[in-house]
């Protein structure tokens, strides 16, 4: 499990994701990486099937909101419903996140 950072313009400190090139706000080209550990579900879709691949297995996808207010498409647990608090990392480069347990 790899951490999972997003981009937070140094010039307005306008937070995004994915990576930019530059601020869509302001123009600023220099970043800061922040790395973001939870989020809310906010929607879930499945993808049912994925052209030029066989043998697919439907998966689950969600909308969350990090705890930064930035939002990101990730890969989810089946567990995960709206409104869970998830852990989100990055998993070969996609970002991915699982349910929080219990407290």
């Amino acid at each position: 499990m790899e951490k999972l950072f997003i981009q937070k313009c140094s010039k307005c400190n306008k937070c995004t994701f994915p990576k930019k090139y530059f601020c869509s706000d302001c123009g600023g080209t220099e970043f800061d990486m922040i790395s973001i550990n939870e989020g809310k579900v906010q929607e879930i879709s499945v993808i049912r099937h994925m052209l030029g691949q066989k043998d697919w297995t439907p998966r689950k996808i969600a909308n969350i909101e990090t705890t930064l207010g930035v939002y990101i498409t990730a890969g989810i647990e089946d567990t995960a419903k709206v409104g869970d608090m998830l852990e989100i990392y990055s998993d070969n480069g996609a970002p991915v996140g699982k349910v929080i347990k219990e407290r």
